[in-house]
């Protein structure tokens, strides 16, 4: 069976009809049916963020996310820093962003994630920081936590500096199921990652 071979029409309209013939050839593995190869850029978008001086913090301004804000995959609203300096439209998070720790002295903590679902104020994110938006939000987060991306990461990581660039970001290649199998995969994991936590919290 060809990876095209794959495709169907309910998928392919996920993706927008957009199809690189050159993602398959990269790939060792066929998927299930009615699933699709595609980059991270065919399905959502992503920015860098806020570069600030230290003059620029500011209790009065707007609150900054950054790589200590992310705790146990989860947003950790402790240590929060505001900066009164112009932010521009795409350096201003929005609920079900994705937060991506994108450059860290700490390679094991490059990549780290957690999902922005809910807003109370305006909230921008720092320069070692990086959002990744999508209508495929859930499924995506289980991705970026997943062995796959993280190969995919320890690849394309070549140089003295850890980091995720934008480029490695909507480069890497994610396996898309259709839009409900997506959500019993979320449903799934998130049931069994509660079990998990009710078993460890009974060990200790």
């Amino acid at each position: 069976m060809s990876y095209k071979s794959n495709i169907d029409k309910p998928a392919v309209e996920q993706i927008a009809g957009f199809f690189d013939e050159r993602i398959f050839r990269k790939l060792s593995f066929e998927l299930p049916e009615n699933w699709v190869w595609c980059n991270l850029s065919m399905i959502g978008t992503t920015n860098i963020g806020l570069t600030y001086r230290p003059t620029d913090i500011n209790d009065e301004g707007i609150m900054v996310f950054r790589s200590c804000n992310i705790v146990n995959n989860q947003l950790n609203l402790n240590e929060l820093v505001h900066v009164g300096t112009a932010i521009r439209e795409n350096q201003l998070v929005r609920e079900n962003d994705i937060l991506i720790c994108a450059r860290n002295g700490s390679k094991a903590l490059v990549g780290k994630c957690a999902l922005i679902s809910k807003l109370y104020e305006p909230a921008s994110f720092g320069a070692f920081m990086a959002i990744y938006r999508t209508k495929f939000f859930e499924y995506i987060l289980f991705y970026l936590r997943s062995d796959l991306f993280r190969n995919i990461f320890n690849k394309g990581n070549s140089t003295a500096i850890n980091q995720l660039t934008q480029d490695m970001l909507k480069r890497a290649i994610v396996p898309l199921p259709p839009l409900e199998e997506q959500h019993r995969i979320v449903r799934r994991v998130n049931l069994l990652f509660g079990e998990l936590n009710h078993i460890e919290k009974s060990l200790s």
